[in-house]
């Protein structure tokens, strides 16, 4: 359960097609590839099934949603929340939704431990990066510090 006021819920295998919607949605406005709502619903029961994935919704249904990772940190033996995926609709921007849901997301990571929350967004989106700063996130490379700065590598295999 998210402790919270915001009516926002965690989305489980009951909500995967709800989920699978907004991410299909997510990828097709900023036309990346997307393997559509079927595949996607599968993968995310698959995810909900052997907790790789924690999603949190906005209510109503259809508006907005996150998706957690948590992973162990070897050196601090706490975990570390990856927010993964973050999505509100356009429609619905603006409004306090991503708000909402960003700030069920903060505390379902703390209530789970996390020690830290990352994330990666676009440099052109200031909409979502405001938001990110308002809620206490730090853009490391604009804080002069290079020795943070990380690279994108990836690999057909």
């Amino acid at each position: 359960m998210i402790p919270s006021e915001t009516g926002c819920r965690l989305g489980g295998d009951a909500e995967a097609d709800e989920i699978a919607g907004l991410l299909d949605r997510f990828q097709r406005e900023f036309d990346e590839y997307t393997p559509g709502t079927g595949p996607l619903a599968e993968r995310i029961r698959a995810h909900v099934a052997s907790e790789i994935s924690v999603f949190v919704l906005a209510e109503p249904r259809h508006v907005g949603m996150a998706q957690l990772r948590f992973r162990d940190h070897l050196f601090t033996a706490k975990p570390v929340c990856l927010l993964e995926e973050f999505y509100v609709v356009p429609e619905y921007r603006g409004r306090g939704y991503g708000a909402a849901v960003l700030g069920d997301a903060i505390r379902l990571a703390r209530q789970r431990g996390a020690a830290t929350m990352e994330l990666g967004t676009a440099q052109n989106d200031t909409a979502a990066r405001n938001l990110y700063e308002k809620y206490g996130f730090t853009n490391l490379e604009r804080e002069g510090r290079p020795e943070t700065r990380l690279l994108y590598y990836e690999r057909e295999l």
